[in-house]
């Protein structure tokens, strides 16, 4: 399988993956567990990472070997994507062509899974966390619990595209903060920012 980023790190393609293998988990949800697992350092190899992935997403079996491969593509462009000096990491979310109150759902269940793919990494102590970290991640609590019945106007987009950019330079913040120190996360060759 020769897949490229374009192909894998797409909401809708995601979508599809997780229904052939009856994953529970949204597609935003489980991209942003998978955010998180990264963000909080989860280490090991790509066959370890995906058996704690699956659970996660509420998948009970394990996938046959191309969807086995396709995840394995998810963690390796996503962790180049939050490597990546140029900043191109982005959440996957619907369309911008989507409801407005879909896609404020869809990036209140990324927060989420971001949230509980953090955690899933392990404990951490208080002192481990800078008071920027502390509040990106309250932040991001806030926002997993956001009302999405909005108003559809001008206003409603600009303070939709705002949270969002705020949404995702945060985790790139925390991954920096909590991955960046732990040379087995990054991948050979990768450009750290």
């Amino acid at each position: 399988m020769n897949l490229q980023s374009e192909d894998v790190l797409d909401f809708y393609e995601l979508e599809a993956e997780l229904r052939k293998i009856e994953a529970l988990a949204s597609p935003s949800e489980a991209h942003g567990i998978l955010c998180g697992q990264l963000s909080g350092g989860l280490t090991g190899d790509q066959v370890a990472w995906l058996k704690e992935y699956l659970p996660n997403l509420g998948v009970k079996g394990e996938p046959w070997d191309n969807t086995r491969e396709w995840f394995c593509q998810l963690h390796k462009f996503t962790l180049e994507e939050l490597v990546d000096n140029q900043f191109n990491f982005m959440p996957l979310l619907p369309d911008d062509q989507d409801p407005l109150d879909t896609r404020l759902g869809s990036l209140a269940e990324w927060c989420s899974g971001f949230l509980a793919g953090f955690g899933s990494a392990g404990a951490r102590r208080p002192e481990e966390f800078t008071e920027d970290a502390l509040t990106a991640l309250r932040d991001i609590q806030q926002i997993s619990q956001v009302d999405t019945e909005i108003d559809e106007e001008e206003d409603g987009e600009a303070a939709y595209f705002e949270v969002l950019e705020y949404v995702r330079m945060a985790a790139l913040m925390i991954f920096t903060e909590f991955a960046m120190d732990r040379a087995n996360v990054v991948p050979p060759g990768a450009t750290i920012h």
